[in-house]
This record gives structure tokens, sequence and C-alpha cells, in this order.
């Protein structure tokens, strides 16, 4: 049954901004230069938002790639253009690629080319938009397999004018590839900045979708927003489409009516916005920001009109939260990235680079700190209500479980580690004693065994007969010669160990 005192009515969407950011981290990072990049001069608002000089971000812009979707059901609507691909790198290690669907009226801002709509969207066909990679959550029958079976993938969707090939170099001829995924687009973009090798530790990357609904947001049946006062129509969004915003993020379409109001709260959260005429959702998947920039009247201190005239270089409607989700989102990855190479490190912890992995890991704790501290950067934001959205933003994300689950598993990876160290120094102290006993032996009997004629031989001769006296200077012979070879294997371990410590140091 439809959810009690929920709009029969859906909205719609005619002007948009959809961002897919992928954030990956490799300590191989590197910034190519040419053509296909350029550092970000203009849209660029970091410097106006922080009180302090040290830039913890660096911005560029690349080559995009057109875009051309057709969504059959329930309703056909066709969306093509061309996308933009922004990237921002934290400290040279952690990297934030956004693939940039913009919807501008007439596909165009300042004679800069976007994307354009058939019509305006609903929610379902924003949804199918929005998960190309996160895919949609839609049940289906399949005639052929005869069976039900989730279809989240795009039927219709061309990709073209890519500049990159399969090794992420970029080609200035356009290769033709029918059949490439966003997937496969996404590892091309990734490989120009990481050069690593995927046989070494390879984190995957995170997908993040945020979705600007501009201000010409339309209704469905008798409900016209055109007459309505901008908290008005935040209000109504926000408590008579709530089961349609519980479908939009968590990517799950078609059936939204039918969804619960009561999971509104957990699934969206609060209103985290501090004005009333805007509307800000977010959770660990994904961010939906409902602006009303647009609509506000000319007797606003701002020039909201020549502000959001300056989308070309901005793309969204509130450009201090995007920013503040990205740092946000790179200090959750970063997070994510230490906790993983600490549990690959400890499997790959063998007897021979115990000592290795114990120094990297005190190193990566070192270094992972450093870097928390800056992206911790609400200390030096100018305004307190950017402070507030930074907080319930990292809140939203849950940053602190998983500083939490970090913490758990640095203590018992480090446990662990130190446990099998001490084993391997009672081990090796065990050796050091049987060398010291046969250094003693041997220095022993280098002093008794003295002269040409070897007076305790010719002693032992005469008290035990010759045979016995051979038989033990054989046997001691037998334990100095056991003492050399548990030398000689320490030595080798030793000589493995520093190599091991080069390799993982210098490569």
């Amino acid at each position: 049954m439809k959810n009690q005192g929920q709009c029969k009515w859906g909205l719609l969407y005619n002007e948009f901004s959809i961002l897919l950011i992928q954030t990956f981290t490799s300590p191989e990072i590197k910034i190519p230069k040419g053509s296909f990049i350029k550092p970000i001069t203009e849209g660029n608002i970091d410097e106006q938002l922080f009180t302090h000089k040290d830039k913890i971000v660096n911005r560029y812009e690349l080559v995009g790639f057109d875009i051309d979707i057709t969504i059959d059901k329930p309703n056909t609507a066709i969306l093509k253009g061309h996308v933009h691909v922004w990237a921002a790198v934290f400290f040279n290690t952690t990297v934030e690629i956004s693939y940039r669907i913009i919807v501008p009226p007439g596909g165009k801002i300042n004679d800069t080319s976007f994307c354009q709509i058939s019509e305006p969207f609903n929610t379902d066909q924003l949804i199918v938009i929005a998960g190309i990679i996160q895919h949609v959550e839609h049940w289906v029958y399949n005639q052929e397999a005869e069976k039900q079976e989730i279809d989240g993938s795009l039927k219709k969707v061309k990709f073209c004018n890519l500049h990159l090939n399969a090794e992420g170099q970029y080609c200035e001829k356009v290769a033709q590839e029918p059949q490439i995924t966003f997937e496969e687009i996404q590892k091309r973009y990734r490989k120009f900045f990481d050069t690593s090798s995927e046989n070494k530790f390879y984190y995957p990357a995170h997908n993040y979708i945020f979705i600007d609904i501009w201000e010409s947001i339309g209704h469905q049946g008798d409900i016209n927003f055109s007459h309505m006062q901008e908290d008005d129509i935040i209000q109504h969004i926000e408590t008579a489409h709530q089961a349609e915003l519980v479908g939009l993020m968590t990517l799950y379409p078609e059936e939204w009516p039918y969804r619960m109001d009561s999971s509104f709260k957990e699934v969206c959260g609060k209103n985290i916005a501090i004005d009333t005429d805007d509307l800000v959702l977010t959770n660990e998947n994904m961010s939906v920001v409902f602006g009303t920039y647009g609509k506000r009247g000319n007797e606003a201190p701002t020039d909201w009109q020549e502000h959001l005239g300056r989308r070309d270089r901005y793309h969204v409607s509130w450009p201090e939260y995007l920013v503040l989700l990205e740092i946000l989102l790179a200090k959750k990855h970063t997070i994510n990235y230490v906790l993983n190479k600490y549990i690959y490190n400890s499997r790959n912890a063998g007897n021979e680079n115990i000592h290795n992995m114990i120094e990297q890991n005190a190193r990566l704790s070192v270094k992972l700190s450093n870097i928390l501290l800056q992206l911790d950067s609400v200390r030096y934001l100018r305004y307190m209500s950017h402070k507030h959205m930074f907080y319930e933003t990292a809140r939203n994300l849950k940053i602190e479980e998983d500083e939490k689950q970090l913490d758990k598993i640095l203590r018992r990876v480090d446990k662990s580690l130190n446990n099998a160290n001490n084993v391997i120094e009672i081990r090796q102290s065990n050796d050091t004693k049987y060398i010291l006993l046969f250094i003693s032996v041997a220095s022993l009997f280098s002093v008794v065994l003295q002269g040409e004629n070897v007076p305790l031989l010719a002693g032992l001769s005469k008290a035990l007969g010759r045979q016995t006296a051979i038989v033990l200077v054989i046997i001691t012979s037998i334990g100095i010669a056991y003492g050399l070879i548990v030398l000689l294997k320490m030595t080798v371990r030793y000589i493995k160990q520093r190599k091991i410590y080069k390799r993982d140091n210098y490569s």
C-alpha cells in the first residue's frame, strides 16, 4: 500500500548536475603533462573557503568524452552530449576523478557545451543515469533464462570521442570502440594517473554520486512550483516526497511510491543545509542537493543570477559544499586504503620480511596521521555554516566509524606482528647460543691442541687408546662444522632481509 500523506504526483527535473566521483589511492601517482590535462585556474574556490595558505588539493581539467543514453522503460527519454572530466589530487597520493554530466538550459552555458535531455526527467529516469556505475536495483523477469534477476545495466548507452587507450595513454586519434563500458573508461582514467602495477597491492576505487538539482525543478499534476515561495518548495519536497527521495538515494526505481516513509530518516538523514530554502541529503553512497538560488528575489544582497551564470566553471549550484564533500571523501578513502594495506602487509609477513613489515606499518601510520591532520581542514574553514556542514557530512559518511575500525585493526595487526617478531628473536637467540657454545669449544681446543706433538692427543692415546682419541676429535670437528653451518644460514637470512628491505623501500 502507498505511504499515507505522500504526494500522489512525482517531481520533474529540467536542469541538473550528476557528478560521478571516482576516488583511488596509490603510492605511484604521477601528474602527466600535455594537452590532455591542464590545471584549473577558474572555478577553483578553495582559497575563498579556508584561512590557511597550505594547499591540500590540486585541481585539473582533463579531456572528456561524449555520451548518448536512451532510457526505454517505463518512459522513453534520451540524454546525450559532452561529459566533462575534472580531477582533484590530494598530497600526490589520493585522486578524485569526477565525471560531470551537466544538463543546463539548451545544453550550453556561455558557449560551453554540456548535455541535453529530450524531455524533463522523472525520478526513475534520473536514477538510471545516476546509477550508470553503481548499477540500479531493478527486478525483471528474464524470458530466455525463465527466472527473476536484477537488471542494473543500461541497455542503450554509447560512448565516443574517448582519447585514452587501454593503457591510459592519450591518443590524438579517437579509437572506435562501440562496446566500451563506463567501468572501462574509469580504468583508463585511473591508469592515466596511477602507474603502479596491479600485481602489487592495488586497492580498488570508490564510487560516489553527487546530484545537484537546479532551481528549475518541476512537479507533475496540479502543483506548480512557479507559484510557490522557495522555502515552501523545499518544505513540500522534504515532507511530501520522502518515499521518492528514499528511492533516489538508494537507486531503487519504479517502486518508490510503495516505500515506507519511516525509512526516510535512516536512508536520507536530516537536511544539513543552513538555509530553509535549500535541501541537502547525504549518506555513504550519494548526496542530493536541491537549491532554489535562481528563484530568490532581487531584494537579496547576493546577485544570484550572476552567480548561477558561472555554472560553466562550477558545474553545480553550491560549489562550496562540493569542496567539503571532496575533502571528506578523500579522508574516508585514505583511511580505508591504509586499513586494507595493513591487512595486506600482515598476510604477506613471512619470517624473512617480518621486520620490514613492522617498519612499513610504522611509516604508514605516521604518514596517515599527517594526511588526516591536513584533511581535517574544518579547523581552517572561514565560515561557521561550512563548519557545521562539514561535521554533519562527516557524520553521515560515518568517517568516525572508519577511524575506529582502523584503530582496532592497527592494534590487532601490530600485536600479531610483534608476537611473530618475538618468536623469531627467540629462535635467533637460541641459534646464537649454540654458535657461542661451538666457538667456546673451538677456542678450548685451540688452546689444548697446541704444538706439533699435540700433548692432549698423546695423553688420550696412552690412557684410552689411539682410536678413542681420534673419535673424540672427529666428534668435536663435526660440532664445529655444524656451528659454522648455522652461522652461514644466519648470514644468508640477513642478506635476504636487506634485499627485501631495499626492494620495498626503493621500488
